[in-house]
């Protein structure tokens, strides 16, 4: 029987939240969340660099384990606070939702009648549709490189005209400090939200990075744990 392959490579280095940034996501995670009736875990997805740079947001369960998962191999030993709260959230519904989204300005909505009046062709920005798929624009995209993660003008107008889209603004990805000039990252942060409790409670989270910068989970990318962690105190 094959061993499935695994999706990426796990790494050990710990990266840092500051708490600036740790307050403007709990803040954002709160309006975003619209059913106070389930326990949810929530994922928020940014660059912080200077400010949050949220630029998407969607169910948290997956990246939990995969939290519970990498913390567990790097402290030996179990996080039954952590494996209650996943159980008990395993069956909550939360999908994104883009209209509530574009509300609190993470995008904006745009089409066929509008698009020309809305993008800026001299700057980057991002167009995205409501499965989550991205279209990356940048000015200087043939110096840089086509496999680095852009689309062409006419891939981004075809993509406007094929289905509902919004506006994003594209933010420059993290460098990696212990990897190549070529790989960038963003975080991943995650977030318990109680039944019936307004704040929720940040449980830590993942740095996702890979060489270009369309940055998504794959054979070519690597993962590792963002500090502070709901289990920070087990690795003073």
């Amino acid at each position: 029987m094959k061993r499935k392959k695994q999706k990426f490579v796990s790494s050990c280095e710990i990266m840092e939240l500051e708490e600036f940034h740790a307050m403007q996501a709990k803040s954002l995670i709160s309006k975003l969340r619209n059913d106070l009736s389930q326990n949810v875990f929530m994922e928020l997805d940014c660059i912080p660099n200077g400010n949050l740079n949220a630029f998407n947001y969607g169910n948290g369960l997956k990246s939990m384990e995969l939290i519970k998962n990498l913390a567990g191999t790097l402290l030996r030993n179990e996080l039954p606070e952590i494996e209650s709260k996943i159980y008990s959230a395993k069956n909550s519904k939360i999908e994104t939702d883009f209209t509530l989204g574009a509300e609190v300005g993470l995008w904006e909505k745009i089409d066929v009648d509008n698009y020309q009046e809305k993008l800026n062709w001299n700057k980057a920005f991002c167009i995205k549709n409501a499965k989550g798929l991205t279209k990356i624009w940048h000015p200087d995209w043939r110096r840089l490189g086509y496999k680095n993660g852009f689309s062409t003008r006419s891939a981004v107008i075809s993509f406007i005209h094929s289905q509902e889209t919004y506006f994003q603004k594209f933010y420059l990805p993290l460098p990696v400090p212990s990897s190549g000039p070529a790989w960038r990252m963003y975080y991943r942060l995650v977030f318990f939200a109680a039944a019936n409790k307004i704040e929720p409670e940040l449980m830590g989270g993942l740095w996702i990075s890979s060489p270009g910068f369309k940055i998504y989970s794959s054979e070519n990318s690597q993962i590792g744990l963002i500090s502070p962690l709901t289990v920070a105190d087990c690795f003073i």
